[in-house]
């Protein structure tokens, strides 16, 4: 209030009356001037120890006579009446119960700096020292912007769950429900605690559709999250083909599950996810559909079973490049297998197509997918559609009407015309007869070697119960990684366009073979040698090396003969020959140590190889195609002719020593 002063003059006349004290005044009463001892009050009474009038307002002083403020227990004096003013919350003096002027006690909190008793006297509520203190996150006191007591609110720490707060961001949590802090539920409907949007993203557990708000990639369920400079800021995005990331439907990144194909080595889940069209029974894309089974799928190299040393087993599909100085393709580089095809890879072929090879070839054909016979002028293909009704299409093959009807080489005169009575309807229509010992007319060998009365003789092992003669001595899994021979040219040919390729060509052969002769000659010259049927086991690789040669009945020289670098002539055997199971004599491919200067194995021996070298004919008995002329196992020699090949035979004809190998674009 505002303390009025008399004129000295009107003081004269009212002074006298004011220095006569009203009965039970003293001049000399004790009076604190911040209100903060006790003592006597105006009119004899005792002063409370916030300086109070008991039963009077916060210390007032009615009817108390002053000339001046310190004649005042308030410290007041309303000079113009004479007379002492009660203690006010805005008086300007610190009295009555106040601990700073105009604030503490029974006044509103002071701020900080100001005096103070007790923690209610602040408005921080922190009183220390006698002095209000700003509000700290570790005063123990709910003040400043605080929420609840040391945290929540700006610039202090969040607060645990079960704390007061207003916002997410005061809670540790980051969820704030009626103004406590606790955990969010995963699909309470609302965005909370960290979440991006609703029920998802942060640390919720849950993918964020797309759409939906993002923060990181890891919000979402495609895994990109992404500001399409939309508008809409952060958002998670639908999988694309081209996001770089493994979403959607993909088996793998940007690939599988209906997007392209995925690349070899990648994850699949079935054979339409890769580019190759296989995967395997890892779960990974193969390099070509015939390999994704294990035996005779990635079985292929030198060392393990059937070998020397460590296993170093490969990728039974993988290629080596080559480019061939003569022939129909001559300066064009292809893709040549390393390796020769495993029966493995055939059983993989088969069993895709339903054993239907007549049906498959005819849909490639319609998607384009048949390669033109190398060189021919009239844009011939390699499987022609004349060839068609001499194509199986089941494992035992049917009677229906339309099929062809012949004979075997057995009932034929002269090879080609069948005895009367002997024609059979749909001769051609069984896998079984194109893999088997059945021979078809006209074959080049009259006995072809793939059926002689004992199992092993074809390296095709039929089901249980469908053997051609007496039951394998070895499981389906050793056949399986056997170099595959007693097989024709349509049904082999079929197979490597299957694959993405087309047999090789002799030429093609000839450039794996390289400028050595042998193609290993820069680790060895030493010839390959002949061990013959009269020596057993013990002296065939890899029972047998060449530096064991001296403790064999038929020894050899071993500076220039090796049994170690080709199947040839009876120079391995693997299994043991423990009966009649003739199989054990073909290697599994990259057994022996010779390779070409490109990598390639089994060039020399192991199995003649099928070639892309045909001249057409409307008739497959008529059309020819050419053999490579690398010789096998059994008695044949090799040779390097210019043309790659070392005889010709009809379409249908098979071998117990012919084989082959595929070259890809």
């Amino acid at each position: 209030m505002t303390r009025a002063r008399i004129p000295a003059l009107l003081f004269f006349f009212v002074g006298v009356s004011a220095l006569a004290a009203p009965a039970g005044c003293s001049s000399s009463s004790s009076v604190d001037p911040d209100g903060e001892d006790g003592g006597t009050s105006a009119d004899g009474g005792t002063l409370s120890e916030d300086g109070a009038v008991p039963g009077q307002p916060d210390g007032g002083a009615p009817d108390v006579a002053c000339t001046k403020d310190a004649d005042c227990p308030s410290g007041v004096c309303n000079i113009a009446k004479g007379l002492c003013e009660p203690a006010t919350c805005t008086d300007g003096v610190k009295n009555g119960s106040e601990t700073a002027i105009d604030c503490g006690g029974s006044c509103s909190p002071c701020a900080d700096g100001k005096g103070c008793k007790v923690a209610a006297d602040c408005t921080s509520s922190a009183c220390k020292d006698a002095v209000c203190q700003a509000p700290s996150s570790t005063d123990g006191v709910k003040n400043g912007t605080e929420t609840d007591v040391d945290c929540g609110g700006a610039g202090n720490p969040k607060c645990a769950d079960a704390a007061k707060c207003k916002v997410r961001e005061d809670c540790t949590s980051a969820f704030c429900k009626a103004g406590v802090c606790t955990q969010p539920a995963p699909a309470d409907g609302e965005q909370n605690g960290d979440e991006t949007d609703v029920d998802c993203g942060g640390s919720s557990g849950n993918l964020c559709a797309d759409a939906l708000k993002c923060l990181v990639d890891g919000d979402c369920a495609s895994d990109v999250c992404a500001d399409l400079g939309d508008g809409q800021g952060k958002r998670c995005q639908a999988p694309t083909p081209t996001d770089g990331k493994k979403n959607g439907t993909e088996t793998d990144v940007d690939c599988g599950g209906g997007n392209p194909g995925c690349a070899a080595g990648l994850t699949c889940a079935v054979d339409g996810d890769c580019a190759s069209g296989g995967c395997n029974y890892q779960f990974k894309c193969a390099s070509h559909r015939s390999c994704k089974r294990h035996w005779g799928g990635d079985t292929c190299g030198f060392g393990g079973a059937g070998s020397l040393g460590a296993e170093q087993w490969e990728d039974c599909c993988a290629t080596a490049e080559v480019t061939p100085t003569s022939g129909p393709t001559v300066g064009q580089t292809v893709k040549l297998g390393k390796y020769q095809v495993t029966a493995g890879r055939i059983r993989a072929f088969l069993e895709d197509v339903n054993y239907d090879v007549r049906g498959f070839v005819q849909q490639a054909r319609a998607l384009g997918r048949v390669p033109a016979i190398p060189g021919n002028a009239q844009g011939r293909l390699l499987l022609e559609p004349d060839w068609d009704l001499y194509l199986p299409t089941s494992f035992d093959g049917n009677q229906n009407a339309g099929e062809l009807a012949d004979c075997s080489q057995g009932q034929t005169t002269s090879g080609t015309t069948c005895m009367a009575g002997t024609e059979q309807a749909g001769i051609y229509t069984a896998v079984k007869r194109h893999l088997g010992g059945f021979i078809f007319k006209a074959n080049a060998q009259g006995s072809t070697g793939c059926f002689v009365g004992a199992p092993g003789t074809h390296a095709f092992r039929f089901p249980e119960g469908e053997h051609d003669g007496a039951a394998p001595q070895l499981g389906q899994d050793d056949y399986d990684t056997k170099s595959m021979q007693c097989i024709d040219y349509l049904v082999g040919q079929a197979f490597c366009v299957w694959d993405g390729g087309r047999l090789e060509l002799g030429q093609e052969w000839v450039a794996a073979w390289g400028a050595y002769n042998p193609p290993w000659a820069e680790e060895t010259t030493r010839t390959p040698r002949a061990v013959g049927t009269n020596s057993y086991w013990g002296c065939r690789f890899p029972w047998a090396t060449d530096a064991m040669q001296d403790a064999c009945a038929v020894k050899w020289d071993a500076n220039a003969t090796t049994i170690e670098y080709a199947d040839y002539q009876y120079s391995y055997e693997y299994p043991k020959l423990l009966g009649s199971d003739y199989i054990v004599f073909i290697s599994a491919p990259g057994r022996t140590r010779g390779r070409g200067p490109f990598g390639h194995a089994d060039l020399i021996g192991n199995n003649y190889g099928l070639t892309s070298n045909v001249t057409y004919a409307a008739s497959p008995f008529d059309a020819r195609h050419g053999w490579n002329a690398s010789g096998s196992w059994e008695v044949h020699g090799y040779a390097k002719p210019a043309s790659g090949q070392s005889r010709t035979s009809m379409l249908l004809n098979k071998y117990g020593k012919l084989g082959l190998r595929c070259a890809y674009p």
